[in-house]
């Protein structure tokens, strides 16, 4: 577990990125070593670490933060007096210094180290204060015979306490510590551990068994938490996140005092609810977080649907609207019939917050965008959801027209072509009867990957379909479609459920072309599979989990892993996002107790209203073996998490909406506005570390 002090390079790239330069100049801050410095004043006993916004200060005996007017002092309390620290690991880098205009004082070449190393901390301990993919850590590491209750930290500018899990809480939550040692093989053995705090007020740890002929490391964690709550309702739908750290969260608004920071596009609402979009710098302190932020919308009501961030941070959004003067940018449709009827939109914004592409999406009747990908190859945009439109914008040469009260829709969107040459393919799927697309992937050959619900017993099967006939009550609804096939894009599709309710919210795809989908269900039947974390339905709703592979040429072989998620209330899945390592992280909202948390769980226990929830699960690993973690967040009220995203750094970041003091538990801020009122929350930290 590592200590992360608000603090990332990316804090650099931000300010960069709003004066304009170009992109690769950010791939180099945010490549950039973290670098240590003497003191200006030339004092061997001090170091520094700087950037535009933040300065560290580093002494054997601690370090302070200093942001703006916010300081955190971390001290180790009763270090050893004699203890020494250097720089160690020497980068290529020198600084230079001119301050006054006295050349004689001039600093011109200041070494420039990777590494703080702290001997003799206390008797036997030393610390290293290191940078980790731009985050400032340190680990302690207790030599053998020594004693680890000598240390003593104490937080000062910020309340601290310790919770009943073990994680010393405090406005920057240091979370449980991991201690381990190095085995004889080379391999790391973990050893139980946890903060407690010392009658004389300072914190220490509290460690199981462990074998004191080794040396011991122990490493804490620290993460952040804020509201982004404003005087009226405010909900967050989406988060991403690019390649530079930035995060980008989205959903709808009716607060007209709304932070607009940045190079806002519109600074101020438009109607009733407006979307809105923000970009935040996780790595800051709260009150500098919003690198930009803006209102998306016209004079009546808009409607989130889904959201797509590329690797350098062009957002793509999608939703649906009643408002004739929604904004529009190189549009394929740039009109509706105001307030008679609702339309699905396509915004594009680049990473300077400039639209570069907006368009109505819709016919004569109601159309609503729910889910939206981008593919990267071939910069097309990728649009689903549902549409009761005879007249829906379809290309020439795709599948007929719409069969159902409602159908799916597919479109294809090349925002480098100009006007209504942009919309180049869409088309309906579905049945006679309700037909939603919720979710839309782009797999690694460039096919693309539907999932939604369908009410129609008859929607378009095709191919060696796993389920071919409708379970009853609505199913779950998958499709396969190359659009370069026109007329014949669809490859595969199937029903996924039992006989009663289900619908599909998220579709994701694992480098072996494999479709990963979750949403919820009331079928106490709905298909499992013998590696299922959970078989067995918990009641009212649960969550699903399911993997199809098509390639199988046995259908009834192609559902490799299926599972049931939840208790004996209602529980749903409202995003899913798949890391490198083939885990998923989940979100939701959970109204049972008795979830199997884990150990380390931010929340162990359910608070007795609605929850979020968090899931790593692993499906490689059959059974219990899946979960990696799961826990709670609540409070009193609702809390929902709509939101959920990874960073390649391990770091999890979670959004929705909360109706009470969510944070309240963890030692953190209270919410900002009255109760009831729904504000957006957003908390990052780190599983693997806890």
């Amino acid at each position: 577990m590592k200590l992360q002090i608000s603090l990332s390079l990316a804090c650099l790239a931000s300010c960069v990125l709003t004066a304009g330069t170009p992109p690769d100049a950010l791939r180099i801050v945010e490549t950039s070593p973290l670098r240590f410095e003497p003191a200006a004043d030339g004092d061997s006993s001090r170091f520094v670490a700087r950037g535009i916004r933040f300065q560290f200060e580093f002494s054997s005996s601690g370090a302070v933060f200093q942001q703006g007017a916010k300081k955190v002092r971390l001290s180790f309390q009763g270090a050893a007096p004699q203890a020494r620290m250097e720089g160690v690991h020497k980068l290529p880098s020198n600084t230079a210094m001119y301050i006054g205009n006295d050349p004689a004082k001039w600093r011109r070449r200041i070494a420039n180290y990777g590494r703080l190393q702290v001997s003799g901390l206390y008797p036997g301990i030393d610390a290293v204060y290191y940078g980790n993919a731009g985050e400032l850590e340190y680990d302690l590491t207790v030599k053998p015979g020594a004693d680890p209750g000598q240390i003593r930290l104490r937080l000062e500018g910020a309340r601290a306490r310790v919770d009943r899990g073990g994680n010393l809480i405090a406005g920057l939550i240091q979370k449980r510590p991991v201690a381990y040692q190095i085995a004889a093989d080379g391999s790391s053995v973990p050893v139980e551990s946890r903060y407690r705090k010392n009658r004389d007020g300072s914190y220490g740890f509290a460690l199981g068994a462990y074998d004191r002929s080794r040396e011991l490391i122990i490493d804490p964690v620290l993460a952040l938490s804020s509201y982004l709550g404003y005087s009226q309702q405010d909900v967050a739908y989406a988060i991403g996140h690019d390649r530079f750290g930035f995060l980008y969260i989205a959903g709808t608004t009716q607060s007209s005092d709304l932070l607009i920071a940045g190079p806002a596009f519109q600074p101020t609402p438009g109607g009733l609810t407006d979307l809105f979009l923000m970009k935040i710098d996780p790595n800051v302190d709260p009150s500098i977080q919003i690198v930009f932020s803006t209102f998306i919308g016209g004079s009546l009501n808009d409607a989130f649907g889904g959201m797509t961030v590329s690797p350098d941070g062009q957002v793509f959004i999608t939703g649906s609207t009643m408002s004739g003067n929604f904004p529009a940018a190189n549009a394929a449709q740039s009109t509706i019939a105001e307030g008679t009827t609702s339309d699905a939109f396509v915004c594009w914004f680049d990473t300077f917050q400039t639209l570069l592409y907006s368009s109505y999406l819709g016919g004569s009747s109601n159309d609503y965008g729910y889910g939206i990908a981008y593919d990267s190859n071939t910069g097309r945009i990728w649009v689903t959801g549902g549409t009761q439109s005879d007249d829906f914008p379809n290309i020439v040469g795709t599948t007929g027209g719409r069969i159902g009260s409602q159908d799916i829709f597919v479109t294809g969107i090349d925002p480098s072509r100009v006007g209504a040459d942009t919309r180049v393919y869409s088309t309906y799927l579905g049945g006679t009867g309700f037909d939603t697309g919720r979710s839309i992937a782009v797999a690694p050959d460039g096919t693309l990957w539907v999932a939604g619900g369908s009410y129609s017993f008859d929607a378009r099967i095709v191919g060696n379909s796993y389920q071919s006939g409708y379970g009853g009550g609505g199913d779950a609804y998958v499709a396969h479609l190359n659009p370069a096939l026109g007329a014949d894009a669809l490859l595969y599709s199937t029903y996924l459920g039992g006989d009663n309710l289900e619908e599909a919210r998220n579709v994701v795809v694992d480098s072996a072309g494999r479709a990963i989908v979750s949403g919820y269900t009331i079928s106490s039947n709905f298909p499992t599979t013998s590696n299922a974390l959970q078989r067995a339905y918990g009641g009212n709703t649960d969550a699903f989990i399911s993997i199809i592979d098509p390639s199988i040429s046995d259908h009834s072989a192609q559902l490799v892993y299926s599972t049931f998620f939840g208790g004996a209330n209602a529980d749903a899945i409202f995003d899913m996002k798949l890391a490198f390592d083939g885990a998923l992280y989940i979100s939701g909202m959970t109204t049972s107790p008795g979830l199997p948390t884990s150990a380390n769980a931010l929340q162990a226990t359910y608070d007795g209203s609605m929850d979020a929830f968090i899931l790593k699960l692993v499906p490689s690993r059959p059974g219990t073996a899946g979960v990696d973690y799961l826990s709670y967040l609540g409070s009193g009220g609702v809390q929902v998490a709509y939101g959920i995203d990874v960073l390649p750094t391990g770091n999890i970041y979670l959004t929705g909406f909360t109706s009470g003091s969510i944070f309240s538990a963890f030692g953190g801020a209270s919410k900002p506005t009255d109760p009831g009122n729904t504000d957006v929350f957003l908390i990052g930290f780190n599983p693997a570390a806890q």
